[in-house]
C-alpha cells in the first residue's frame, strides 16, 4: 500500500520531484541557527529551512539538518555541505572587531560551521554557501567580510530591502573562466538581494561574480571540483528562474559523484 501511495505520488510530481522518492541520491548537511527561543522565530527558521530542503529534493538530494546542537556529528555521513543564509558572523572569526551594524550574532553557529566548513573542505566534499554561507566559507578559506558595505563603499548599489520592501534585485556580472559562469551558461545574471555584509578580502578563493559597484557577489575554492558561494538566495528563485536550477543541479550532482567516490574508497 504504501508503495501504491508514493508511486501515486510521483505520478503527479514534476521528475526531479520523483527521482528524490526513488533514488538513492546523496545526503547533503544544511546548517541551521541556534534552536530559536520564542516559537515565531522558531517557525520562520523553519520556513527558511524548508525552501533548501525543497531545493535539494526537487534535485534528488536528501536533505539533513545540521544545528548547532549536532556539532559534535561534524560532516560524518554527509555528501555535500549547504552553508544557508542567516544573521552575521562574529567579527572575530576573521580577526577583526565587530561593526557597530553587526546583528543576529549566533556565536554558536560561526564556530559549527566554521568546523562543518574546514571539514569538508579537507575531505574535498562539494560545498555551497548561500548568503551568509558565502560568507563563512570566504572565512574558513582564510579571507575577511566587508561587515557594512554602506558604510565602507559611499557608491553602492542597494543590496538589502529598506523600510517597507519586500525584494530588491540587481544584476551580477559572472567572472571569465569561473565555474559558476560555466553552470549559468550567461556573462551577467539577475539576482536577489538581501545582505549588507560581503566578502571582501580572499584567500585561497576567487571571486567568481560581483555587482555593478565592485562588492564580491560569488566566490569559488580554487582547485575543487565544487566549492561556491552566492550572495543571493536561489532557494527562493529556482522554481522560476532556469539558472538559478542549474546552481542546484550541479551541486547536488557534484555531491553525487562525492558520493560514488566515498563508496568506491571508503577508506579514503
Amino acid at each position: 500500500m504504501l508503495l501504491l501511495t508514493a508511486a501515486g505520488r510521483a505520478a503527479r510530481m514534476p521528475r526531479v520531484f520523483a527521482m528524490s522518492l526513488y533514488s538513492g541520491g546523496p545526503t547533503i548537511g544544511i546548517t541551521l541557527p541556534s534552536r530559536a527561543a520564542d516559537r515565531e522565530a522558531a517557525r520562520r527558521a523553519e520556513r527558511k529551512t524548508a525552501q533548501y530542503r525543497r531545493a535539494l529534493e526537487a534535485h534528488g538530494a536528501r536533505a539533513v539538518e545540521r544545528p548547532p546542537e549536532s556539532a559534535l556529528r561534524g560532516a560524518d555521513g554527509l555528501d555535500g555541505l549547504l552553508l544557508t543564509g542567516g544573521g552575521d558572523m562574529h567579527a572575530s572569526c576573521y580577526g577583526r572587531r565587530l561593526h557597530p551594524k553587526a546583528r543576529d550574532i549566533d556565536r554558536a553557529r560561526d564556530e559549527m560551521e566554521l568546523q562543518l566548513c574546514r571539514e569538508a573542505l579537507v575531505s574535498g566534499m562539494p560545498i555551497l554557501g548561500i548568503c551568509r554561507g558565502a560568507q563563512v566559507l570566504g572565512v574558513a578559506l582564510g579571507g575577511e567580510l566587508v561587515q557594512d558595505i554602506e558604510s565602507k563603499i559611499a557608491d553602492a548599489c542597494q543590496h538589502a530591502p529598506g523600510r517597507g520592501e519586500r525584494r530588491i534585485g540587481h544584476w551580477v556580472t559572472l567572472a571569465p573562466g569561473s565555474r559558476l559562469r560555466e553552470i549559468m551558461g550567461v556573462a551577467r545574471v539577475r539576482v536577489n538581494s538581501s545582505h549588507h555584509q560581503a566578502n571582501g578580502r580572499l584567500g585561497a578563493s576567487a571571486a567568481a561574480a560581483r555587482s555593478e559597484d565592485g562588492v564580491i557577489e560569488g566566490i569559488e575554492g580554487e582547485g575543487v571540483p565544487f566549492v561556491i558561494g552566492v550572495q543571493w538566495h536561489p532557494e527562493r528563485m529556482w522554481r522560476r528562474a532556469p539558472r538559478q536550477r542549474r546552481l542546484f543541479a550541479a551541486f547536488t550532482a557534484s555531491a553525487r559523484a562525492y558520493a560514488d567516490g566515498s563508496r568506491r574508497n571508503p577508506t579514503g
